[in-house]
């Protein structure tokens, strides 16, 4: 019997460099909303519709946007709401959906987080963040533990 030729797994067929960027540039731009505090582009990040969760450290999840947003509101508000620089970013990905795994350097400790996009029309839009406390790990502006090894995160494998 002949063998159909192989394929790549139906999440990585179909994603190049060039979504892989546009899904980076998302992920910075939550970032940057988030140090920035500005609620505005916050708003524009997440997607206008649809299903979409956000888990925030030791709290329940959220499930609709409105109560994602208020969240958001609540936390870019608050006086003493942590700045944070997303190191390490691993993107995975199809056409239309990416996930990005990554890790929060805070000035108290580190979480790994997970930021789940869409793409539409308007181009990639958050549908999912969770980030949960990790070890912490040396950086390159040197906190405490291993080195982080810097590799080319753009290979799916």
């Amino acid at each position: 019997m002949p063998r159909r030729p192989t394929r790549p797994p139906p999440l990585l067929a179909d994603f190049d460099d060039e979504e892989r960027d546009a899904v980076l540039a998302a992920n910075r731009a939550f970032y940057r909303a988030f140090n920035d505090r500005d609620y505005a582009a916050m708003e524009a990040i997440w997607a206008p519709a649809g299903a979409m969760v956000c888990l925030h450290p030791g709290q329940p999840p959220l499930h609709e946007r409105v109560d994602i947003l208020e969240s958001w509101r609540g936390i870019l508000r608050h006086p003493e709401s942590p700045r944070v620089r997303c190191i390490g970013e691993w993107v995975i990905g199809r056409v239309g959906f990416a996930l990005v795994v990554c890790r929060e350097v805070l000035a108290n400790g580190q979480l790994m987080a997970t930021n789940s996009f869409v793409r539409s029309g308007t181009g990639w839009h958050m549908v999912g963040h969770h980030s949960g406390p990790v070890p912490s790990i040396e950086t390159e502006r040197g906190q405490a533990g291993a080195t982080l090894a810097t590799r080319d995160r753009r290979k799916l494998h």
